[in-house]
């Protein structure tokens, strides 16, 4: 029987036990040690959760909540389970928290407890008056957690969580606002797993290679749980920096990212491809390839003929699922052309990691994909162009927010979660994500402009690298106008306009663009003005623009040429 036919578990536990019963020695986790990739299989990872959690009980009740502090590793996602385990409840925390952030978040969690990375020492000292424990204990703690499971006489702590029993709880990045702490029960993200398992196929072959913090649910559901799920195996790579070196060490077939990363890795890998002077053959290859149905069918000859270039990805790059925000159309097909079958998806906290994404058998490039299936996906009071709020109805929506009934009370109504996003779904059923409500830019007529829509139009042409727009206000009209921050693709244009090319001839560059692209907008959508960045714009943890920051610099921009007019 295929995997996603199954009956799904009810919860974290359960998932975990059929899992290692049914992988067992097969490799569960890769982590680079020594300079080398160890295996961990499934069995170790079954028996050393357990130990953990025997160890753990001596200082957590079922129900506490643990801060889970630290990068990427084995010993973080054992730490995850080991607690769902006892009944304690995780609360994952990204690795490059604020120490303020970090004492606001566990005073808010009102926490227990924290297990945390050695690297992450400096920042756990922020807690006080709570148990901690360092991830550099494990190996003792899980020799005595075993020795005390084969002691004879050994009884264990009997607890069984229900379905609908808060599993662990995330905090939002708060990129729109404050951070919320999200309460996830084991359905929900059971659900998730599910879900995603209906939609594409995943088997015990496939290796993933988390990137992503485990910290938000992107990762930690479809980058940790949905693997071990499918009896896959999970290896950590060692950061960005060494993203290339590690696909190449692993051989990954999928990985979770982002918008920035997918994008970057597909410029990156057509300038090799250039560089080395196989362009025309390349693209011969693709026109050959991309007729081919099914599937299966096309990304096998895609991987023949393709061999060489794919050899940029680690060779064996079957998918990406790019979530966090809608990427280009033009890279999500080019990637899929290369034989990196592309997939985006509609990324939400509230919903356990997913509320939409491509199937294996029907995308549409630029779209955030289907809803799932047994859920609904709608679109709230419609504007006359079709776009309005997304709300959401599906068993992996949330429980809630974390003592905050008001605002619980206004995302969850009706059976349904009002997402604060701005979208389309097309007569195909198919998403599109045009915005955050909460950045949306609104005329004195009430008309709603989507920044996030005009950075992807503006990131159309090849001279602009990264885009951002803030509202401003007109002194004449005293209306609210877009304006846009772009920091330019100098690479691109020293190849484009030559190794002499002055900033003006830069500028008359953008500026043609910037002049067509306000041709076809609406004229309330129309750019006003813009101002050219030197620097990479700065972003979280995930890779996501820090709107707050972009927009401070913007008005004290602003305020530094008034002053000089």
């Amino acid at each position: 029987m295929a995997k996603n036919q199954e009956k799904m578990p009810r919860t974290l536990r359960e998932l975990l036990a059929a899992s290692s019963a049914a992988f067992g020695t097969k490799t569960a986790f890769k982590e680079k040690k020594d300079g080398v990739f160890q295996d961990i299989s499934y069995t170790r990872f079954g028996e050393e959760v357990k130990a953990l959690s025997v160890m753990l009980e001596g200082h957590f009740a079922p129900g506490d909540r643990v801060v889970i502090l630290g990068k990427n590793s084995y010993r973080w996602v054992v730490s995850f389970m080991a607690l769902t385990a006892m009944g304690a409840i995780p609360v994952p925390v990204d690795a490059a928290v604020r120490p303020k952030d970090l004492q606001s978040i566990a005073s808010e969690a009102q926490i227990k407890g924290v297990l945390y990375d050695a690297d992450a020492r400096g920042k756990r000292r922020a807690l006080t008056g709570v148990v901690a424990v360092c991830f550099d204990k494990y190996p003792y703690l899980l020799a005595e957690g075993k020795r005390k499971m084969n002691t004879e006489g050994f009884a264990p702590q009997q607890f069984e969580a229900d379905t609908d029993d808060l599993a662990a709880l995330f905090f939002t990045p708060g990129t729109t606002g404050s951070p919320k702490g999200v309460m996830l029960s084991h359905r929900n993200l059971i659900a998730s797993v599910g879900n995603i398992c209906r939609m594409i196929d995943l088997d015990a072959e496939d290796t993933f290679l988390s990137v992503l913090p485990l910290s938000h649910t992107y990762e930690c559901v479809c980058g940790f749980l949905l693997p071990i799920y499918c009896g896959a195996t999970v290896a950590f790579a060692e950061g960005l920096s060494h993203l290339l070196r590690n696909m190449r060490e692993l051989h990954p077939t999928f990985m979770v990212t982002i918008p920035f990363i997918a994008e970057a890795l597909y410029r990156k890998c057509w300038k090799q491809i250039e560089k080395s002077g196989r362009e025309t053959r390349v693209r011969r290859f693709i026109a050959v390839s991309d007729p081919v149905r099914p599937l299966s069918a096309r990304q096998a000859m895609k991987e023949r003929l393709l061999a060489t270039d794919r050899a940029f990805f680690g060779g064996s790059l079957r998918r990406l699922l790019v979530l966090g925000e809608p990427m280009a159309a033009t890279v999500q097909k080019g990637l899929r052309q290369l034989g990196v079958f592309t997939m985006q998806g509609y990324g939400l906290t509230e919903c356990a990691a997913l509320a939409a994404m491509d199937r294996d058998d029907s995308y549409r490039d630029g779209s955030a994909g289907l809803a799932f299936p047994d859920t609904m996906l709608d679109i709230y009071n419609a504007q006359p162009d079709g776009s309005g709020e997304i709300r959401y109805k599906g068993d992996n929506v949330m429980l809630g927010y974390l003592g905050d009934p008001a605002r619980t009370e206004k995302a969850l109504s009706g059976g349904w979660y009002y997402t604060g996003d701005i979208g389309k779904i097309d007569k195909d059923g198919f998403l599109y994500i045009l915005g955050r409500r909460q950045n949306c830019i609104e005329t004195a007529g009430h008309k709603l402009i989507c920044p996030e829509y005009l950075e992807r139009m503006l990131c159309q042409s090849p001279f602009i690298k990264e885009a951002v727009v803030v509202g401003t206000l007109n002194p004449e009209t005293r209306d609210s106008e877009p304006a846009a921050m772009l920091l330019p693709d100098t690479d691109y244009a020293l190849e484009v306009l030559g190794v002499n090319c002055t900033e003006e001839e830069l500028e008359a560059a953008i500026d043609e663009w910037v002049a067509e692209l306000n041709g076809e907008l609406a004229l309330y959508q129309q750019i006003a003005f813009y101002v050219l960045c030197d620097e990479p714009f700065p972003r979280d943890s995930a890779g996501r623009v820090r709107r707050a920051e972009m927009a401070k610099s913007f008005a004290k921009l602003m305020a530094e040429q008034s002053k000089k007019s």
